[in-house]
């Protein structure tokens, strides 16, 4: 108890936004190819990756946040439902949590609670998922990094909440107090035609040099950071599996729904380890 007590105080007091940004600035240095080639294969067998999977070996990587960034193989992921009341996982990663949102909390870890208007930063959107359903998950470096849809739905609306970057692995999820909710959060907001609204919250995390969208020029963990929200120019139409955004190194995604029917999977359990694509329901 005293060692995780120090551990918790020793996070609190990194300057953790700092050392993200400047370990976003060294991944992206390009080492001469025999070099690069080394930290990529040292980095994939240091932290366990599936080098089969990705377009290219990871020593054809310009450098060490390309190789983070990789795309992976055509057919690697395969999209179980793509019917206009699907909901699939948007990202390769680990099931931490997952339910129906009860008097505007969902249930992490450890039995910790978080508000949706703390995660959400509004208490207009927080109504909107009153009664409906949740996921997180857990993304760690050993995973491939791409965001996608988890439904049929139109982007219309981005939210970015400027936050911490505390780790967002088992560790801190357990100890650290209302960590999705102090934490960066970048957010998309979909309309469907069945599942009502639906939020797709990327959380950064530490050594997270930075988030970005697929459809839009905005980039987290700036220097000078601001809370910005703005309706997408002109609306997107997205299909389950279609790309919306990219984590530099791993994170948490959470998963808000509208809808109040969601039944989830019998089998799905938490802990499970899921791909992108995967269905939910």
């Amino acid at each position: 108890m005293a060692m995780t007590k120090l551990t918790v105080r020793a996070l609190e007091r990194l300057p953790k936004n700092l050392v993200s940004r400047a370990f976003g600035v060294v991944s992206d240095v390009e080492f001469p190819q025999p070099l690069q080639r080394v930290v990529n294969q040292s980095f994939a067998t240091l932290v366990g990756v599936d080098t089969a999977e990705g377009e290219k070996a990871p020593g054809d990587y310009r450098s060490l946040n390309d190789y983070f960034t990789r795309r992976l193989s055509q057919g690697v992921h395969q999209v179980e439902n793509v019917d206009q009341g699907a909901l699939v996982s948007p990202v390769d990663g680990k099931l931490g949590a997952f339910g129906t949102i009860e008097e505007g909390t969902l249930l992490q870890a450890k039995g910790r609670e978080y508000r949706i208007v703390d995660l959400v930063d509004s208490a207009q959107e927080a109504r909107s998922f009153q009664g409906g359903a949740y996921a997180t998950i857990y993304l760690s470096p050993r995973d491939y990094h791409r965001i996608h849809s988890p439904v049929n739905g139109t982007a219309k609306k981005v939210s970015y909440i400027p936050g911490h970057l505390f780790p967002v692995n088992p560790f801190a999820v357990r100890n650290i107090d209302n960590l999705f909710a102090v934490n960066e959060r970048l957010i998309t907001y979909l309309e469907t035609a069945t599942l009502g609204r639906v939020a797709v919250v990327k959380v950064g995390a530490t050594c997270v040099g930075r988030i970005g969208l697929s459809y839009d020029p905005l980039k987290t963990n700036r220097r000078l950071r601001r809370r910005e929200e703005f309706a997408v120019e002109s609306p997107i139409d997205f299909a389950p599996g279609d790309e919306l955004a990219v984590f530099n190194l791993g994170s948490t995604v959470i998963i808000l729904v509208e809808s109040t029917d969601i039944q989830f999977r019998s089998e799905l359990d938490v802990g499970a380890i899921l791909r992108m694509g995967e269905s939910l329901v």
